[in-house]
């Protein structure tokens, strides 16, 4: 398969319109997932290079209270939770007009949404429908596809699922039929057909959706860029322990359970216990309360581990600039995290669960290292090859040239008017 290419960056843009939208299912201001703070960075990005972009928030309308707006460029959809469809994905009626509203009051002449999660696929339709509107979607995970959140993990047994299958669904969900996971595949493939573009931050996600059916041609990888660089940096390494941090929420699926697995086996070795410190940094969310109780006593046990509660992306940068490594030890497959952005802008190499986008963006032993899925032992002698100040410089020189906001939407452009000249020579 051939994706589309946003190598040549001398584009015609008086092919685009002078006004775009970015579109997403949430506001940073409510919410800090990668989707939502990668489409505020290209808004932000796209303005930054004189672009004139609204940014779209599709926010509950119990958050409208929370909701911090940062400019005149700044909207937001509300929807009622209760009449959103998660089956089909499906948004009332309100959310549909509110949206076309603000297209036509901003004259918008293209629109990039960042997902369907709250906008719904129907507003998505209207929104292909409108006269000369050019349409893209930037695919984030797998919920198109994988009705379990979009994890593209069984149920109940918690298995990496490797492709999406009506009866592997139904093993999921066996309340389901056969024919309702059919039609929802084919409302989520009638909802992206008539868009222009389609964009991944990872080879490994738009690979996955065009197997799945995403039209090949129309699909180009663009890397998340980071919406504010670093003040700071890791400064060489003194003689103290080495720092091992794990910076996201703290779910089921982002496996910190293994952390504490391998702390259970550090704690057995006392030489290296003196000489690592794992660090947790996140909210908890999820969580059972057996898991819970299990951190806590773990925290209590042994002085190299600790929790450093929650933290925003303005603190980021330089929490993470007191590690030495990024662990990222999650169950399910990941796409592009923009943690590991993150902690390469600050010098941090990574070590990773050895599958999916995290295998993609981390190199194994190149920017950081891999470990088998859950293997507890096998993060281990991860942990224990990292602390090597050889390895350790290794590992920092071969970390990437990280991506900014403004290289980011210079790259969207290139693409956006690649298809905005290949459906004119597709009208003639």
């Amino acid at each position: 398969m051939k994706l589309g290419s946003t190598r040549h960056m001398g584009f015609d843009q008086a092919l685009l319109p002078k006004r775009m939208a970015i579109v997403s299912h949430s506001h940073p201001s409510l919410s800090k997932g990668g989707a939502e703070i990668s489409a505020y960075a290209l808004y932000r990005g796209l303005r930054e290079i004189g672009i004139d972009a609204i940014y779209i928030g599709a926010c509950a309308e119990s958050d409208r209270g929370k909701l911090a707006l940062g400019s005149d460029s700044e909207f937001a959809l509300f929807r009622d939770a209760a009449r959103y469809d998660h089956f089909y994905h499906l948004a009332p009626l309100g959310v549909e007009d509110d949206l076309l509203a603000i297209l036509a009051e901003q004259r918008i002449g293209l629109i990039n949404f960042h997902h369907f999660y709250n906008i719904g696929l129907n507003t998505l339709r209207a929104a292909q429908r409108l006269p000369e509107m050019l349409t893209f979607l930037t695919i984030h995970e797998f919920l198109a596809i994988c009705h379990n959140h979009g994890q593209m993990v069984t149920r109940p047994a918690q298995i990496l699922c490797e492709r999406a299958r009506a009866e592997d669904c139904l093993s999921c969900f066996p309340s389901e039929s056969r024919s309702r996971f059919a039609l929802r595949k084919e409302t989520m493939l009638d909802g992206f057909g008539a868009f222009d573009g389609f964009v991944s931050p990872s080879r490994f996600l738009a690979e996955r959706f065009i197997e799945w059916g995403l039209g090949a041609d129309r699909t180009t990888v663009i890397e998340n860029g980071l919406l504010s660089p670093p003040e700071t940096s890791r400064a060489e390494r003194g003689e103290g322990a080495w720092v091992f941090g794990f910076f996201g929420q703290i779910t089921p699926f982002k496996g910190v359970d293994v952390i504490l697995d391998a702390a259970d086996l550090i704690a057995k070795d006392a030489d290296l216990a003196r000489k690592v410190r794992l660090r947790i940094h996140g909210n908890l969310v999820g969580q059972s309360q057996g898991f819970t109780e299990r951190f806590e006593a773990a925290l209590k046990a042994y002085p190299f581990l600790t929790y450093a509660g929650a933290y925003n992306n303005a603190s980021v940068h330089r929490l993470m600039s007191e590690c030495d490594y990024l662990v990222i030890p999650s169950k399910w497959w990941e796409n592009s995290p923009v943690v590991i952005q993150e902690a390469y802008s600050v010098g941090l190499p990574v070590i990773c669960t050895g599958i999916g986008g995290m295998a993609e963006k981390v190199p194994d032993g190149v920017s950081g290292l891999h470990f088998r899925l859950g293997d507890a032992s096998d993060l281990l002698r991860a942990i224990k090859l990292g602390a090597d100040r050889r390895n350790h410089e290794t590992l920092r020189r071969g970390i990437p040239h990280v991506s900014s906001a403004r290289d980011m939407a210079e790259r969207y452009l290139a693409f956006f008017a690649t298809m905005a000249a290949t459906r004119l020579v597709e009208a003639r």
